[in-house]
């Protein structure tokens, strides 16, 4: 009997599955995107009927599964893991469905058997800590209008600003935008009018990893790193953040600039990686044999 497990965001999603023979198989490939899903605004019937095509396509008998184990952005709330486990069951409608987010996701797939800090940090950020079994948060989860200190959406809405304040050295500006940066008038209409606005200001971010050696990026991250830990720091006790696993795409793309930050207020970056799939469908695959 096979098991899904499937780590969903709001644009993309990620997913394995584990056969009778112990074998894990693993969805996108690479330079692919699968949809994602947002319970508190997405559409659940579409979500399902692009999925069921995909798997459909490259792994039809993933299908006959038995359990499905979610993990998905937006899922805190019980009221939005019921809209998740509604959604999947449009593909797999005679099957065990457990739903839980995607903190907790990070946690099982970083952590192992330990625990410590765990942190998303990828187009938004979210973070608590893990004991080894339970989850604590004590941190709200503001979204990119109001916080995700040092996301990919955060660190994008800063560069647009100095941008646009002539805060940034000309010869930069023109190594990451090229003649010069997109009228604001532009930019505005393209967050504004977006399905998903903090991944356009994500996308801006995207521009500053080729750039790394310049000291006007360095400092723009480093900032926002350093807000980040400020703000961590508030939340977790000393001993709860002593080491740190963090998955995506700004936290494994920025490693190194993140390793030091956290170093500086005396924590480790234990583990990183830009998704916990892998370690997920390790954790399930050692309960389930």
């Amino acid at each position: 009997m096979a098991e899904v497990i499937g780590e969903i965001g709001g644009s993309s999603s990620r997913w394995a599955v584990l056969l009778h023979d112990g074998s894990v198989h693993t969805w996108p490939s690479k330079g692919q995107r699968w949809p994602g899903f947002n319970p508190l605004s997405g559409d659940g019937a579409s979500f399902s009927a692009a999925l069921h095509d995909l798997i459909t396509t490259v792994q039809p008998e993933a299908l006959d599964a038995t359990a499905i184990h979610i993990y998905g952005a937006g899922c805190g709330s019980e009221e939005r893991r019921v809209r998740m486990r509604a959604a999947i069951a449009g593909v797999w409608p005679d099957a065990a469905i457990q739903v839980e987010s995607d903190l907790m996701g990070a946690a099982l797939g970083l952590c192992g058997k330990g625990g410590g800090l765990v942190l998303i940090l990828g187009t938004g950020m979210n973070a608590g800590h893990f004991d080894g079994e339970r989850l604590h948060c004590p941190m709200p989860s503001l979204g990119y209008l109001l916080g995700d200190e040092a996301s990919g959406a955060d660190i994008g809405r800063h560069l647009l600003q100095d941008a646009y304040y002539r805060r940034i050295p000309e010869e930069v500006s023109l190594r990451i935008f090229g003649e010069a940066p997109p009228t604001l008038s532009e930019v505005l209409a393209r967050i504004h009018q977006a399905p998903h606005p903090a991944r356009e200001l994500a996308a801006f971010t995207a521009l500053l990893a080729p750039h790394l050696h310049e000291p006007y990026v360095r400092d723009l991250i480093q900032g926002r790193f350093h807000a980040l830990a400020e703000l961590l720091t508030g939340f977790f006790r000393p001993d709860q953040v002593t080491e740190v696993y963090a998955t995506g795409s700004v936290a494994y793309g920025f490693r190194e600039l993140l390793t030091e930050t956290l170093l500086d207020r005396g924590m480790t970056l234990t583990v990183v990686e830009p998704d916990p799939l892998l370690g997920l469908a390790e954790h399930h695959r050692q309960r389930a044999w």
